[in-house]
């Protein structure tokens, strides 16, 4: 990879730096237009699965309003005919993605070392919203953060109906304070930081009767360059 030297000896030195395995690997991972989750290759193989003798658990049907949510989540790639506004809007990210114990800072998923390393972008498709917002989840406020009159950010996402959803989430990190504590198991630690998000974004808009899909193939490269190259895009999410 240009500009970074991979040695042996330096993946675990602590004196060294710690977001080189993160770096090398992250600009490796990324989708381009020309190559995505789009158009990889057709599977020519079926998964194995080894049967071996053990307990045989018994089924049950969802009883709890709770159960029956897990039971019918789902991934729908067209939109719901339900409108989404700035309540809607709150309410996701305050219960989703924001603090509910403001007595010790904590949020509403689990994180490593509760550092919370992942900031969340957001992009409406309305006229009104000219801006892509980055929540602030410490005053539960969207930020201005960068001005985008032609939504250029759709063009993030490469399905061109997923572009219509409404709503747009960006999954993106700086990795402040992560590396710092965790070195190397930073990248692997936000990543599951990042599930424990859209899980909880997944369920509540199955809650409202709202459609979401989870995008891991999308161009990192228009993120930054309409938002900020200090932060890398790992998810997006849509819903609608």
């Amino acid at each position: 990879m240009e500009g970074i030297t991979i040695a042996k000896e330096y993946l675990w030195d602590l004196e060294n730096d710690r977001s080189l395995l993160r770096r090398f690997y992250h600009k490796n991972s990324n989708s381009t237009k020309e190559f995505s989750s789009v158009n990889l290759k057709n599977l020519r193989s079926t998964k194995s699965w080894e049967i071996k003798p053990g307990i045989t658990l018994p089924s049950f049907t969802a009883e709890s309003e709770f159960e029956q949510l897990l039971r019918k989540r789902r991934t729908r790639r067209f939109q719901s005919k339900n409108t989404i506004d700035i309540v809607f809007i709150a309410k996701l990210l305050q219960f989703c993605a924001g603090i509910t114990d403001h007595n010790h800072n904590l949020f509403s998923y689990p994180s490593p070392g509760a550092l919370y390393p992942c900031t969340l972008f957001i992009s409406m498709n309305t006229s009104q919203h000219d801006y892509v917002y980055r929540y602030n989840p410490y005053m539960h406020t969207l930020e201005e953060y960068a001005l985008d009159q032609a939504k250029s950010i759709n063009n993030v996402i490469l399905d061109e109906e997923l572009k219509k959803f409404p709503l747009k989430l960006y999954f993106s990190s700086d990795y402040q304070l992560l590396e710092e504590k965790y070195g190397e198991l930073s990248y692997r630690l936000l990543c599951q930081e990042i599930g424990h998000i859209a899980q909880n974004i997944s369920l509540y808009c199955e809650h409202k009767n709202f459609n979401s899909v989870c995008i891991g193939g999308f161009v990192e490269s228009v993120f930054q360059s309409v938002v900020d190259d200090k932060y890398d895009l790992h998810y997006v999410m849509v819903v609608g």
